[in-house]
């Protein structure tokens, strides 16, 4: 099974950084319902590009239709603006080497080490995890083009952004379809910070 599909979505991740500045004192506060969307969409941004930094199992041989295994990793992820998001995951991948189908799914705690992060719109966080995120991750390859992707992150994360600081619970669910290579299409709902959260997003 091909996972260049995984390694795109991260790429358009990616994309949503911007650059970074510092903020000085700071003031305990709280997140308005924009501000909250900007954050959700920032922490669905940083999974995509963790997942994509995870290393992939392997067999230690050649793979035959039809193949499973699975395996523990720990590790860290560079966040693009500055700081880190360390990592324990348990990474499973099923598939047929002949069809090319597949399933990788993931179950991985995220911590956030001071990692920057940013919306499309140039919203800046600095993230710290309070204690930890976890996220539930699988992506379906129907072999034929079409990939489908899903899951779900619960925890919390500490925040600095402008002259602010606070802590958010989070607890929302995200899914969304690729087509070849240029479309990309998903949705997020669930709540953070205490506001509900909703989004859609198309590229492509």
């Amino acid at each position: 099974m091909h996972m260049k599909s995984v390694r795109f979505l991260a790429l358009v991740a990616s994309v949503a950084f911007a650059a970074c500045g510092g903020a000085t004192d700071l003031v305990m506060g709280e997140l308005s319902e924009a501000e909250a969307q900007e954050l959700a969409e920032a922490l669905l941004m940083t999974t995509f590009s963790s997942t994509g930094d995870v290393p992939q199992p392997v067999t230690g041989g050649p793979q035959t239709a039809p193949f499973q295994f699975s395996q523990d990793v720990e590790g860290e992820f560079a966040c693009p603006l500055g700081g880190a998001v360390a990592y324990e995951a348990s990474v499973e991948i099923s598939g047929d080497t002949e069809s090319e189908a597949g399933t990788l799914s993931y179950a991985m705690t995220q911590v956030h080490e001071a990692c920057v992060v940013a919306s499309e719109s140039e919203q800046q966080f600095t993230l710290t995890g309070s204690p930890s995120l976890t996220l539930e991750f699988q992506v379906d390859n129907d072999g034929q083009g079409v990939v489908e992707w899903g899951g779900s992150v619960q925890g919390a994360v500490a925040w600095v952004t402008d002259d602010r600081s606070g802590t958010c619970t989070a607890s929302f669910e995200f899914s969304g379809q690729q087509s070849g290579m240029e479309s990309v299409s998903g949705a997020m709902s669930g709540t953070l910070c205490g506001h509900s959260i909703q989004q859609q997003f198309s590229i492509g």
